[in-house]
């Protein structure tokens, strides 16, 4: 999908936080929510597509947080070392070099971790500033799909006054749900891409044997060798997560692919030279 938008294959979305304003928030809860703002916050982090497609919203974090301490907290990051995320990876090929693991396009500010593939802070060569200008460019889907879901539903952009953190969290989780529902039904209007993509497709027989499966896993997992295999299976995942040689590895894969595709294939024999009044726009 995002082969087509932004040259880039194995790319999930972008991630990135938001927050909006709670009025109401209790005197006894300030201090939790309330952060550079200077107001009570409640954060949203997100995964959004090139269609502004939410793929992913956690919703509840306190206004104190930044993005590391959020990611930290995430389903998403559990999803990872569980290994619920592995079920959607697939192989794809990369400057010839083939590749298994799903990505995120996210800032500077989040680790190096092999699912994510950060901008470049101080570009050197020509290499890095063209790789600089299109990561950056791709990553800005996610703050286009908040500024789109603040602007259609302005209860995101006032000052929320209502009391209850459950209410305000279906408010904002419904307004994400009404928001994919509009792109759903405007990309079925485009003939470049069908919106049944979107849809989630449910299986009966393999949801009864999920159950199955998930009542044996916790009769073995309250064992000693069920808990100390769990133990190793998520210490080697969170090994392979926070991998910085994987994720240097994507990254200067990924930086010779996108300079590839914007350019020629013999382009690559300058670009390591210094960047000096190299314009990445025009080769």
């Amino acid at each position: 999908m995002h082969m087509n938008a932004h040259k880039m294959p194995g790319m999930l979305g972008s991630l990135d936080v938001t927050k909006v304003h709670w009025k109401n928030c209790p005197t006894a809860l300030k201090g939790q929510f309330q952060g550079r703002e200077k107001c009570a916050t409640i954060a949203l982090k997100a995964i959004v597509d090139h269609n502004l497609w939410f793929w992913h919203g956690s919703f509840g974090f306190t206004g104190t947080l930044n993005d590391i301490n959020i990611w930290e907290r995430s389903s998403l990051l559990e999803s990872m070392l569980n290994g619920r995320h592995d079920q959607i990876d697939h192989q794809y090929t990369l400057d010839n070099k083939p590749f298994k693991k799903l990505y995120y396009l996210v800032d500077s500010i989040y680790p190096s971790l092999s699912r994510f593939l950060g901008t470049e802070t101080d570009p050197s060569t020509r290499l890095d500033g063209s790789f600089k200008v299109d990561q950056e460019a791709a990553s800005k889907d996610v703050e286009r799909g908040f500024g789109v879901l603040k602007l259609k539903f302005l209860s995101l952009t006032h000052p929320i006054i209502l009391h209850h953190r459950d209410d305000i969290y279906f408010l904002v989780m419904a307004t994400i749900l009404l928001h994919n529902m509009m792109v759903e039904e405007r990309v079925d209007d485009d003939e470049k891409e069908d919106g049944a993509f979107y849809n989630t497709v449910c299986n009966e027989d393999n949801d009864e044997n999920d159950e199955d499966t998930d009542i044996n896993d916790e009769a073995y997992s309250a064992t000693p060798a069920g808990r100390h295999e769990k133990f190793e299976m998520v210490h080697r995942r969170w090994a392979e997560l926070y991998n910085y040689e994987g994720s240097k590895y994507l990254k200067d894969a990924m930086k010779r692919h996108l300079f590839c595709e914007k350019f020629r294939k013999n382009a690559l024999e300058n670009a390591n030279l210094w960047m000096d009044n190299f314009n990445p726009l025009h080769f």
